[in-house]
Formats: structure tokens, sequence, C-alpha cells
């Protein structure tokens, strides 16, 4: 089964075995789902990696997938607690490749985040009514 998993592409450049234990750690640690509800998602997780014939992911590309797992079982807390912040692509490559400094390139990035992390935390305390 093990040749079935996919390999991990890290942000340090290694490839690492596809551990759905480190998925199920992760969501505990930065979710409030239970211990049976990580578990039920790392195990989804890890099925569908496997239906797909996914050979590498990446970090982010996990995150996704857990997110969209998250969203279809109505997890919408713990799926905006999971979210990632940030640029697609496109957009930060429109933005490496504009004329604005490097300072304001950088302040555009983060003012990006900072909004949608506002967004967030207002969506998850209008959840908590």
């Amino acid at each position: 089964m093990y040749d079935l998993l996919p390999k991990v592409q890290t942000s340090k450049g290694t490839e690492e075995t596809f551990d759905p234990e480190r998925i199920m750690n992760s969501l505990l640690k930065e979710t409030d789902l239970s211990a049976e509800q990580a578990q039920e998602v790392a195990i989804e997780l890890t099925r569908r990696a496997i239906l797909y014939k996914i050979k590498v992911l990446t970090s982010p590309e996990i995150r996704e997938l857990v997110c969209s797992i998250l969203l279809e079982k109505g997890l919408d807390k713990a799926r905006f607690r999971y979210t990632r912040l940030g640029l697609p692509f496109y957009d930060f490559d429109k933005l490496m490749s504009s004329s604005e400094n490097e300072d304001q390139k950088k302040q555009r990035v983060f003012s990006q985040i900072q909004y949608e992390y506002e967004e967030i935390k207002k969506i998850l305390r209008d959840l908590k009514k």
C-alpha cells in the first residue's frame, strides 16, 4: 500500500513519505476538531491521494485538499482556521513583474494577508453566534 501513497515535497526542498498521522496532528493543533474528526479527514485525504494516483504533493496542496474535505463535511470553523492566507500565484506573479519597489511589494503582500486574516476572524466570530 505504501507504493500507492504520494511523496510530499517539503518547503525545505526534501521529499518525504506521505504520513496521514502528520495531517491528523496538524488538524488537532490548528483547529478545534476532535481526534476522531481529524482522523476521518486524514483517512479521507489518504483515500483521495490513492484514488487520484497523485505521485507528489506539496504542503500547500495538502492543505487545499484538507480544506476541501472540511468544507464537504460542513466543518466550516475548522476550514477557516486551517486555510492559507496570501496571494494566488497569478496575482503574485503580476506583482513581482510590476514596477513597484521591493518595499511596496512587501507592503501589498502584507496588506492582503492582513485583510484576509481580519475577514476570517470576523467570519469565525459570526460562526460562534
